[in-house]
């Protein structure tokens, strides 16, 4: 019995020192805009559902964005109406330095997107090869 008692204290103490929790909608190395992003847009996307031999092709990866042969990280993701905006850098085109830029991501309906950059403004479709 006289165990109980001294074990007690021990045992509320690691209930009171537990983990923190990450707010639900988030990670815990993001924000809540990030969460919608990688859920909502992440992907590849072109023209036509078929991205084979398509000239434009779009890839959304987590960290990065590729339109064509031009590819930049992701440095900031802010929420827009109808998607995000993301702030790309240190882009490279086809291995050359090229400026940073914002892309425009917006819902287009049926799974499409609106990507909108200063060189490109298109409606896209999901790969399904």
């Amino acid at each position: 019995m006289r165990r109980l008692f001294l074990t007690a204290p021990l045992v509320l103490a690691a209930c009171i020192g537990g983990p923190q929790l990450v707010p639900l909608g988030t990670n815990a190395g993001g924000s809540r805009t990030d969460a919608v992003y990688a859920r909502e847009f992440v992907g590849r996307y072109s023209p036509s559902p078929i991205c084979a031999g398509q000239e434009l092709q779009v890839e959304l990866a987590p960290e990065s964005a590729y339109v064509g042969e031009t590819g930049c990280n992701i440095a900031a993701t802010d929420r827009i109406e109808n998607g995000v905006a993301l702030t790309l850098v240190n882009c490279r085109a086809e291995g050359t330095p090229a400026p940073d830029r914002v892309m425009r991501v917006l819902r287009a309906g049926s799974g499409a997107l609106r990507i909108e950059t200063p060189t490109t403004s298109a409606t896209v479709q999901p790969c399904f090869d």
